[in-house]
């Protein structure tokens, strides 16, 4: 008998991770050649509404059409107080708008590792001409600030193709790594066998193979049938199997009064204890009698007449006299039907 091939994992764990490796390295090439594209976008130096303001002073923004506005500086530089005004004409409106947080997904960023400090956030609510009122602690002459529109970051980051469609492949190849990894474990095969078997001495046999040729599943059944005495036809299947070592006969404990059997338990559940006494054997162990001993021998040559064919003789009936005369002659003549009621009341 050829062995059984050995479990193989399914091959999708492995391809799911060779796609998922190969989509996160084109997707990495892909945002990586559009660096120059992300540091002109996201660097407040490169990417600022109007130009930049230095100094203390008031200086107009122009028109502000987007509704999301910060103002950076970088962070070693001198720090400076801002303020935004409205303006109508050439006169600054009211009090300085309340700065308010948003679009906080979206954060600057330089190539070089420039890092920059936020001094100012707005979120306006229309378009219209603002000015930017700058104040020192200090003497700030030299310090720079930018005003950047948030809102153009966004949309010019989303309005390129390929820095899309890269950071959606380094997405895929990213989350495809751990459905790869469960699809492995999941296919992992056991290495213990999925049927067990109780030998005969109760201890657990593997069977990884379950059919009948597997060497560990008719061996204890061909030693016990090697060990019994094979008996010809037709008293094969009359053969009296011989009691193993292993039985133990109470017979002798049932017979000393230290066991009880069966009947007498049920006797003495029911309150009968003469009747307990008197069951000292049951019928397994009770001896045949001479009759019994006759009518199985009858039965057996009854049995094999059968087999060869040969009818055996049939009892005449007996037929049986009639007994009404000799009924009637032992019946006294004071006895009979005929006598009337009174002589029956008088005896």
């Amino acid at each position: 008998m050829q062995a059984p091939e050995p479990a193989k994992r399914s091959p999708w764990g492995f391809r799911l991770a060779v796609a998922g490796a190969l989509m996160l390295l084109i997707g990495t090439v892909m945002v990586v050649s559009q660096s120059e594209t992300i540091s002109a976008t996201m660097d407040p130096r490169e990417q600022h509404h109007d130009k930049p303001y230095v100094g203390e002073g008031t200086f107009p923004t122009g028109e502000l059409t987007d509704t999301c506005y910060r103002f950076y500086q970088q962070a070693d530089d001198i720090e400076m107080t801002v303020q935004l005004y409205r303006v109508e004409g050439s006169s600054l409106v009211g009090d300085a708008l309340e700065e308010s947080k948003c679009m906080l997904d979206w954060q600057v960023m330089a190539a070089d590792g420039t890092t920059f400090a936020e001094q100012g956030s707005w979120q306006l609510n229309g378009t219209g001409k603002y000015a930017l009122v700058t104040t020192c602690e200090t003497n700030c002459e030299e310090a720079t600030g930018w005003l950047i529109s948030v809102d153009a970051i966004q949309s010019d980051l989303l309005s390129s193709t390929w820095l899309m469609v890269g950071g959606a492949m380094c997405c895929l190849g990213i989350l495809t790594t751990p459905i790869a990894l469960t699809v492995y474990l999941a296919s992992k095969p056991s290495r213990a066998p999925r049927v067990m078997m109780v030998g005969p001495e109760g201890q657990l046999i593997p069977i990884t193979d379950v059919n009948p040729d597997h060497p560990t599943l008719f061996t204890q059944a061909s030693e016990q049938n090697a060990n019994q005495p094979t008996v010809a036809p037709p008293f094969a299947d009359t053969a009296e199997h011989q009691p193993s070592e292993a039985f133990v006969d109470g017979l002798n404990d049932v017979a000393a009064g230290t066991l009880l059997t069966t009947e007498q338990v049920y006797a003495l559940m029911r309150g009968d204890v003469e009747g307990a006494q008197e069951h000292t054997k049951t019928g397994r162990y009770q001896t045949t009698t001479a009759e019994d001993a006759i009518q199985d021998a009858a039965n057996v040559a009854a049995i094999a007449s059968w087999d060869e064919g040969v009818p055996l003789a049939e009892p005449q009936p007996v037929q049986s006299k009639p007994l009404t005369a000799k009924r009637n002659m032992d019946v006294p003549q004071s006895e009979k039907p005929s006598e009337s009621w009174k002589d029956w009341d008088e005896q």
